[in-house]
């Protein structure tokens, strides 16, 4: 059967660049009436030759590409309307402490079955059951997987064409005493069809049935300059959500994620926002800020990876530093951050950036001579990651919760970039 996680060719994208492009395949989930009750939803790409031969396969990114080209690009009404979602999700999601952006009651889990249960992905299940996820096994062997997962399943996947029919007869009878859904994998043939039928499954799924199918949408290109005025203005708490509209209006692209991001089953609003200003007050204006970083460092998709993501955790980081010590608006903290390393980026001076751009006073004697408290903030971070150890204080915060606060930004900005920006 065709895996959610699996690397698989796509039909040709014609001439539209790979970064532009978000795509997702689906395939159905049929019942006994041949209804389509279900779509599982799986990982699809179109790399360019060089990165066909060189890049690494990481399941846990795949799934959130997966994620964020469903939810924001393409949208889960067109890909499965009113019915429930499958995705995938390896052992590093099912233990990760943040949220994902979907709708519990319309996704469905799926663990991967080389998962073990282990204390971690136990508590990790736990968390998502507690949310309203149903919790599928894929895959299911009675000889390889750990039958612990039983106990916190809903839904158990058999892969038919991997056992014999006396040993799926047995497993089928055993996990239907345990009161748990069956869905058949890799259903080929009418005979195979008609067996797991007479067997008692309750859902189908194979090319038998029906192939996946992909889908696809076009990432708008963005105009980063308007989305770092944007991103400058959400640092001052003098601006009005008046303004905050006329910049996110300047921006096509920032735009259309505004709406997009407001209208996906993770706010489950219910009835559909067509207004910026709207979008705006619901979404709150840190999402925002967040929402058109990811935006501009999108435009710097020739960097190298890794600078990115040093770009995000010091942004992260100062913000945290902000919180940890009590401030109660830390979005000049991470502004302060982000805007740090903008030279990098743009291979302009810092002055001549600041200059261009409507900061704070405490923002800009923060980046041209590291004063005041946000200066304090990015000497902390900046000493962090260059391994100064001796350097790292901020206030009267302890090292252990520096520390804490330098992981977690790591954290969230290699999520967020493998979510958003791919």
């Amino acid at each position: 059967m065709d895996r959610g996680n699996d690397r698989q060719p796509t039909a040709d994208a014609g001439d539209v660049p790979a970064e532009l492009l978000a795509l997702v395949a689906r395939q159905p989930v049929y019942d006994a009436a041949m209804t389509v009750i279900a779509y599982e939803l799986l990982y699809r790409e179109a790399p360019s030759a060089k990165q066909a031969k060189t890049a690494s396969f990481d399941s846990r990114q795949a799934t959130l590409r997966v994620i964020a080209n469903a939810a924001l690009e393409i949208g889960l009404d067109r890909l499965a309307g009113e019915l429930p979602v499958h995705i995938n999700f390896p052992r590093a999601l099912l233990v990760d402490e943040q949220p994902m952006p979907l709708q519990p009651e319309r996704v469905v889990i799926e663990v991967l079955e080389d998962v073990p249960a282990d204390p971690e992905v136990l508590a990790g299940i736990a968390k998502l059951r507690a949310r309203g996820h149903r919790i599928a096994l894929d895959d299911y062997s009675p000889r390889a997987s750990d039958r612990a997962l039983l106990d916190v399943a809903d839904i158990v996947k058999l892969a038919i064409s991997q056992m014999p029919h006396d040993e799926l007869a047995r497993t089928v009878r055993e996990l239907k005493h345990r009161g748990l859904k069956l869905i058949a994998e890799e259903v080929e043939t009418v005979e195979q069809f008609e067996q797991c039928l007479e067997l008692g499954f309750d859902g189908f799924q194979g090319y038998f049935l029906q192939r996946p199918e992909t889908f696809r949408a076009q990432r708008t290109p963005s105009n980063r300059l308007a989305a770092l005025r944007l991103i400058a203005a959400l640092g001052d708490e003098e601006t009005t959500i008046a303004e905050v509209e006329r910049l996110v209006s300047q921006d096509v692209a920032l735009s259309y994620r505004v709406l997009r991001c407001i209208n996906s089953s993770y706010y489950n609003i219910p009835r559909r926002v067509d207004s910026i200003r709207q979008a705006i007050v619901i979404l709150g204006l840190d999402n925002l800020r967040q929402l058109a970083t990811l935006v501009v460092l999108q435009g710097f998709d020739d960097r190298p990876p890794v600078l990115l993501i040093n770009v995000m955790a010091r942004a992260r980081m100062c913000e945290q530093l902000g919180r940890l010590s009590g401030k109660r608006d830390v979005g000049a903290y991470f502004i302060t951050g982000l805007f740090s390393m903008l030279d990098v980026l743009t291979g302009k001076p810092t002055a001549e950036i600041v200059d261009a751009l409507p900061l704070t006073t405490q923002v800009t004697r923060a980046l041209l001579a590291e004063e005041g408290d946000l200066g304090a903030a990015l000497k902390c971070a900046q000493a962090y990651e260059r391994g100064r150890l001796e350097h790292v204080s901020y206030g009267n915060l302890p090292p252990s919760v520096i520390r804490a606060a330098y992981v977690d930004a790591v954290f969230w900005a290699e999520q967020t970039r493998a979510m958003i920006l791919r």
